[in-house]
């Protein structure tokens, strides 16, 4: 890896017990010892969540000292909020879309779609099962709606919710907001009931398979609208946490891929040849330059901001391959953490003409 991470985390906090009981798991060696002290951290977990302790769970998600640790913490959440030993249980979900669209001006897309429509394609293709009691709502959610449930929340639904038909969220959609391009982000949620011991009455996560054809279909017929071209990209159903993820990112990389065509085509019908930099910021942003050798004035910038869950070194594997199919040749990694502002006090990105005082600093 070439990218620095620049992100700052603190000191272990012996104070808080999960991050005490954290350490101790992550330090630990023997096998043994490791399933008892993952077994203790979980119930912790457990009992800040029946408590609906959710300033002690950020707490301790904000107090992670690595981000090998915060992984192991999320997944301790995650399996505490998703699994279940009751006969019967709930399974929230979400399937994340991303919906790449264009106008020339502005314009508004619709904000729901048929839920039912979007179910039986999932039935007929075996993502769910054909008699599984599951419910899927037509509403477009934005990502802040998914973001507002606790997992506190979703661990109640799991073991209240006895019918797919009384699942609590009846939200409206929220629309989509187009001038000129946007790639926006929005969710179709629901919920499967699942008995203990039957066949998964969703499956969750993997591939796209043979539905996701025309389940985009559904999406451009319903939200079609004069003079905007569409291109919607479903995702696979997924629990609710890791929906939210795996929706983040795949709407940055398709940003990055609508800019990264753009900028590219800017460039080289001009007859110049392109120059990409990739530098990490102090703020915890990873920044894209897109400028060229014979042009020092013209340059665009891309913006990946670091999340938790973000891994440096599969952003800088994504552009460098990104960049490989666009055939670009010159692709720059930056290997120390730059400022965030220029001397001019204005946001620094590294062009090809700005190139050399960063390498300059990484070689002192």
């Amino acid at each position: 890896m070439t990218l620095p991470d620049p992100r700052l985390y603190p000191r272990v906090n012996p104070q808080n017990p999960v991050i005490r009981q954290l350490m101790s798991l992550m330090t630990e060696r023997d096998a043994a010892q490791v399933a008892v002290k993952r077994q203790g951290l979980r119930q912790l977990i457990a009992e800040l969540l029946g408590a609906r302790d959710h300033y002690g769970l950020n707490g301790a998600i904000t107090q992670v000292p690595s981000q090998e640790a915060w992984f192991e913490l999320w997944q301790t959440i995650r399996d505490e909020v998703e699994q279940s030993t009751s006969a019967q249980y709930a399974i929230p979900f979400a399937i994340p879309l991303v919906i790449v669209a264009g106008f020339k001006g502005e314009t508004t897309l619709p904000s729901e779609i048929d839920g039912a429509a979007a179910l039986a394609i999932l039935r007929e293709h075996g993502v769910v099962a054909a008699d599984a009691d599951v419910f899927l709502s037509g509403a477009l959610l934005a990502a802040d709606l998914l973001a507002a449930i606790n997992p506190a929340q979703i661990a109640e639904w799991r073991e209240t919710i006895t019918e797919s038909a009384r699942f609590p969220i009846d939200s409206a959609g929220a629309p989509i907001a187009i001038k000129d391009e946007v790639v926006a982000l929005r969710y179709l949620v629901g919920v499967a009931i699942q008995p203990q011991d039957a066949a998964p009455a969703i499956k969750l996560g993997g591939a796209v398979g043979a539905w996701g054809m025309p389940l985009a279909q559904l999406i451009s017929d319903t939200l079609k609208t004069n003079g905007v071209t569409l291109f919607p990209i479903p995702r696979p159903p997924m629990s609710w946490l890791a929906a939210q993820d795996a929706g983040r990112v795949t709407q940055l990389e398709t940003r990055l891929q609508v800019m990264t065509s753009n900028a590219l085509r800017s460039i080289r019908t001009k007859g110049r040849t392109p120059v990409v930099t990739v530098a990490a910021h102090e703020n915890a942003e990873i920044r894209i330059t897109f400028s060229s050798q014979e042009d020092a004035e013209r340059w665009e910038g891309y913006v990946w901001p670091l999340a938790a869950n973000d891994q440096v070194a599969y952003i800088e594997q994504y552009v460098a391959e990104l960049m490989r199919e666009c055939r670009v040749d010159s692709v720059k990694m930056i290997a120390n953490v730059q400022p965030v502002l220029d001397t001019d006090g204005l946001p620094l990105f590294i062009t090809a003409h700005n190139l050399g005082a960063a390498i300059e600093q990484t070689l002192q």
